[in-house]
Order: C-alpha cells, then sequence, then structure tokens
C-alpha cells in the first residue's frame, strides 16, 4: 500500500519491518511460553513495549520493508508477522498494519540525508555500524550496533509520510533520530497527537518513581525508573500466553480507547481548523492532557478492565472539560499494573518467589537489577527529534560491529557505565532487594 502524506489520516503511523518483527518475535517467545528455545532480550521487551503503545493509540500503522541476507549481501524484504497465526488473523480482521508496497519520494534526497546523518562511515567498507550515545552528566554509554540498510527505511519512511509519523520502536532507532538530529535541520512537525498519552503515561511513573528513589542514599532499593508499563499491563490480564494478543486487542478497542482516540482525532481537526479559537481550544486540550495525572493514588489498589467500559461522547463536549473523564480511566488501567508490581521490588512482605515466576514463566530469563535499569533506560528514550534537542547527550558513529561473534542481523546493544557506586549495586539480583 502506497499512501501520499496528503491523505494521511489523524491517526496513521509507520514503523519499520525490523521493530515489527521484533516486537511479533518477542510476542511468539510469550505464547509459546517453555515450547519455544526464543527468548526475550531486554531490547525486544523494550521494542514490544513501545509496539503496544503505537497500536493502542493509533489507527493505521504502515510498514517498511526489512532486511534479509541472500548470497552474503544484505537485502531487502517485506516484514513478516514473527508470532503464531491465530494472533495474525486476529490483528488481519481490523487491518491495522498497512505493508508499504510503493515507495515514493525523492531518492536523492534519502540519499543526501543518509550521507549527512552518518558521513563518519564508509558504508561500502562498514554495512554494520555503531550508534554511540553518550550522556556525561549520568556518566553512561549507550551503544547500538544497525545494518546500514536499516537508516535508508527510516529515511524513507520520514520521506514519504514525514518525519512525525515515523515511530522509532526499536531502541537502536530512538538513537538514529538522535544522530539525525544532531546533523539535519529540523522539521516544524516532529510528533502527532497519537504520542502525547503514551509520553504523559510514562512520565506519570517516572516521576512517582523519582520520588520513591530519593531514598536509595538511605539505603532503600533502587527502583527501575520506567518499567514497561504496557507488557506488564497486558500479561497481567492473561491467564496464558496464547491471550496475549487477544488481551492487547480487548484493550485497544475497548469503549474507553475507543472514545479517548475519537477525542485525539478531534483535536487534530481544531488543530488544522481555520479558526483561530479551535485551535486555541485543542492546545488548551493538550496543555492539560500533558499536565493530567490521576487523582487517585495509582499504587493504592487495583484498577480492573471494568474502567475501559466508559464511553464519552467526544463529538460535541468542549475537548478540554472532557480530559478528566476519558484520560482518567486509561491512566489508571494501563499504569495501575506496574505501580502495584514494583511496590514489591522494595516492599518487606513481597514474594520473590512470585515475580521470580512471573519474569521466568513470561519471558524464559531472569532479568537483574542492571537489565532492569538497562530497560528503563532504553524505554526513556527520545522518541521524536524535538525531544532529542532537550536531551543532554552526545551521539556518534562509526564503522565496525559491537560483538563480531554475533549474527550479522543480530544488531546488539551494550551499556557503558563509569559510575563505580552503580556498578556495585547492580551486580546483585532481584533476590537481594528481599533481603
Amino acid at each position: 500500500m502506497g499512501v501520499n502524506k496528503d491523505s494521511l489520516q489523524a491517526l496513521d503511523a509507520v514503523i519499520s519491518g525490523y521493530a515489527f518483527e521484533n516486537a511479533t518475535a518477542a510476542i511468539g517467545v510469550i505464547e509459546n511460553g517453555q515450547n519455544t528455545r526464543r527468548w526475550i532480550s531486554t531490547e525486544m521487551l523494550c521494542t514490544l513495549d513501545n509496539f503496544i503503545k503505537v497500536v493502542l493509540f493509533n489507527e493505521r500503522i504502515f510498514l517498511t520493508g526489512c532486511v534479509d541476507i541472500k548470497d552474503n549481501y544484505f537485502v531487502p524484504r517485506e516484514a513478516k508477522y514473527e508470532a503464531n497465526e491465530a494472533g495474525r488473523r486476529l490483528f488481519d480482521e481490523l487491518q491495522i498494519f498497512c505493508p508499504i508496497q510503493q515507495i515514493k519520494g525523492d531518492s536523492n534526497a534519502v540519499e543526501e540525508r543518509v550521507t549527512q546523518t552518518i558521513h563518519s562511515v564508509n558504508l561500502q567498507e562498514y554495512p554494520l555500524f555503531v550508534i554511540q550515545c553518550a550522556y556525561p552528566t549520568k556518566k553512561l554509554k549507550i551503544l547500538q550496533e544497525m545494518v546500514y540498510i536499516d537508516v535508508y527505511f527510516i529515511e524513507y519512511a520520514i520521506e514519504q509520510y514525514g518525519a512525525e509519523r515515523f515511530k522509532p520502536v526499536f531502541p537502536g532507532e530512538h538513537l538514529y533520530l538522535g544522530l539525525r538530529r544532531e546533523r539535519i535541520a529540523v522539521p516544524q512537525a516532529t510528533y502527532t497527537v497519537a504520542d502525547v498519552p503514551g509520553h504523559r503515561l510514562r512520565a506519570i511513573v517516572c516521576e512517582k518513581m523519582e520520588k520513591l528513589n530519593v531514598f536509595v542514599p538511605q539505603g532503600a532499593p533502587m527502583l527501575p525508573s520506567l518499567p514497561p508499563i504496557f507488557v506488564s499491563r497486558i500479561l497481567h490480564e492473561c491467564a496464558k500466553g496464547q491471550d496475549f494478543v487477544p488481551t492487547l486487542l480487548k484493550i485497544r478497542n475497548s469503549p474507553a480507547m475507543n472514545s479517548f482516540r475519537k477525542w485525539l482525532v478531534r483535536c487534530w481537526d481544531l488543530l488544522r481548523a481555520t479558526d483561530m479559537a479551535d485551535r486555541q481550544k485543542a492546545a488548551d486540550a493538550f496543555e492539560k492532557l500533558n499536565q493530567f495525572s490521576p487523582e487517585d493514588d495509582l499504587s493504592a489498589s487495583e484498577f480492573g478492565i471494568s474502567l475501559l467500559k466508559i464511553v464519552k461522547d467526544v463529538a460535541k463536549t468542549d475537548p478540554v472539560g472532557i480530559i478528566t473523564d476519558i484520560a482518567s480511566p486509561i491512566i489508571k488501567y494501563l499504569g495501575g499494573v506496574p505501580f502495584s508490581g514494583l511496590r514489591q521490588f522494595g516492599g518487606k512482605n513481597a514474594n520473590p518467589e512470585s515475580l521470580k515466576r512471573f519474569f521466568k514463566d513470561n519471558f524464559g530469563d531472569h532479568f537483574n537489577r542492571n537489565e532492569m535499569d538497562f530497560i528503563s533506560t532504553l524505554l526513556k528514550l527520545p522518541d521524536n527529534l524535538t525531544d532529542w534537542g532537550k536531551a543532554e547527550a552526545t551521539i556518534i558513529a562509526y564503522g565496525g560491529r559491537l560483538d563480531s561473534g554475533a549474527p550479522p542481523l543480530a544488531r546488539p546493544c551494550f551499556t557503558q557505565v563509569e559510575d563505580a557506586a552503580y556498578i556495585n549495586n547492580a551486580q546483585k539480583d532481584f533476590e537481594d532487594l528481599f533481603n
């Protein structure tokens, strides 16, 4: 499917084929549980969490191609759904994902942007390269290996759909946008209305976690500042792994989520109106959403899926006045379980065996405190060009590999931390939190 920018709808988005495959592969691991040898890495978990966020708040999601290897050459191909067939059929029925069949745009402009962004890499010599993002004040570096064709898929998506429509899902794509931000002029539009609610929800979680981590110097355990909110919510609803996609779509198609997306569309229409009063209403609505916090304490009790049965008529209602009514159920529902789970990490009465079973049964791997902090770091990466401008980070690219023994399409990601106190603390497993 090929669509021009002018024909895009309010909640249309585009993601990379690699991100789609990576996220659905993670779903496949969850669906198959112990019946698979595959496992979920920290990067896959982050990719899945970002993927769910895009699915919940957007309508149509266009897919770029992805990279394969044929006769020792990197070649493009169409993205594949990597989870179980039953889930794929459910997605297909709703026609959420639309593979891009026809690439449109100025190929010369794309080539120029690729050259500007990774000018330090000789792609003829190094088809695999590394993006390094350094946070000096945090004494932290993130290193991500990429395939050169990844960059072309991103740039063609931006050329065809606009920078605001491209949603980075795989963490390496976030880092590429940061690199691009330093070397190419930033367009006027860098994100859409569909990005605002997910941003706010994650900000609410971070704000609460930062308050709890104030007591770390007094001996309190350090908690991951941003857990995989969306993955946690769905897993809490699943009786078994095969329930993952039906549960995701049940949430997406709930009356509350449908009302919320209709509200986003109405605000988008008002933003494009010729009447300045209408534009001001939309601006006021998003300002209020960006500052919104639910009155209830999200960690105090469990908020069930019955919250999402609330229906609101957003067509004729004041878009500012209705925010509390339409945002509260969604924030409570999506934020409630992660907060409840995080209480266990530092609580005196937490059951470590239950927590260990939760990760082992659903992810097939044991995440220690270092890995959980890595997940939080990746989930907090800016996901648009504007926010990268606010980040106190320096990003470079260089040719070569992070792990010469990894498969060519593995795209490994590592962190380097120079804070000795943090390193000493991060070597401990979750079990230490309950001693």
